[in-house]
């Protein structure tokens, strides 16, 4: 049997090393062209955290910073992530905004709780970096948003509309943050309405109110739902959460696109879409 010997070793090195390096950079180019992302995800530990380390797997991101109460990465200059995403609590997205403005990564923020000086702060990080923000990633809840404005311009004025939000016991703020941005969205097209946190005593409603209304039990995952009241007759407009991983998947799909934003501003989820 004829055996085939190498003249000279080094060949084979520089060969190995050659088809690495190729190999790595077809990976890389191939993973971004398909939309592949390397996310430093803080809240890493909580449910939605979770959620989402679970479907990034399964979609073939890569969690490249796991930032929680035990384990803070916040130096990316070492991981060196696409995006950020935050589903933690205000104290940690602002921590995360301002490591994040400080390597120039864009920040895509689920958290809800946020303050008017929270939001603020954020603004004022989105100068230097992009940053969305958004209460809820489910598809059916932007198309609520979308049918309660068209609702709102179409229906007279003398409609009293009421919102409704459901959640399980575990939900740290009231209302929800989705509904909050329902409120904001009525707001903006009837100028002179105002929310009210629930109705009581003798004049319970005010005209041009808004009765906000927040349930809290069990293992609800999210649910809404908008009342427009007239007289002999009511239009209800309703969406209802039944597998929390949507919401890790709606997110992911914003972050896919997200990332390669390099516009420092604040951006809305429909900018997006």
């Amino acid at each position: 049997m004829c055996q085939y010997k190498r003249k000279d070793p080094t060949i084979g090195k520089a060969e190995i090393r050659f088809w690495y390096h190729f190999i790595k950079l077809t990976k890389h180019r191939l993973s971004h062209r398909r939309g592949f992302v390397k996310i430093a995800l803080s809240g890493s530990s909580g449910k939605m955290g979770q959620l989402i380390t679970k479907v990034a797997n399964e979609l073939g991101h890569e969690i490249v910073s796991k930032i929680n109460r035990s384990t803070v990465e916040y130096d990316f200059r070492k991981t060196k992530p696409d995006i950020c995403m935050d589903f933690s609590v205000p104290i940690a997205t602002i921590k995360l905004c301002t490591a994040a403005a400080a390597s120039k990564v864009p920040v895509l923020i689920g958290t809800t709780g946020l303050t008017n000086e929270d939001l603020h702060k954020i603004g004022g990080f989105a100068k230097v970096i992009p940053i969305l923000a958004s209460p809820n990633f489910s598809v059916g809840i932007h198309v609520l948003r979308k049918l309660v404005g068209e609702a709102t311009k179409m229906l007279p004025k003398d409609f009293d509309i009421e919102i409704v939000e459901k959640h399980h016991t575990h939900k740290k703020d009231a209302p929800s943050g989705t509904a909050l941005s329902i409120l904001s969205d009525i707001k903006n097209i009837r100028k002179d309405s105002t929310g009210v946190f629930g109705h009581y005593g003798k004049s319970a409603h005010v005209p041009g109110s808004i009765g906000m209304h927040a349930l809290r039990g069990g293992d609800v995952i999210g649910e809404h739902d908008v009342y427009f009241f007239g007289l002999g007759e009511r239009l209800e407009i309703a969406h209802r959460v039944t597998n929390r991983e949507i919401f890790a998947r709606g997110a992911l799909f914003i972050a896919e696109k997200f990332y390669r934003v390099n516009v420092p501003k604040l951006y809305d989820l429909e900018e997006i879409l």
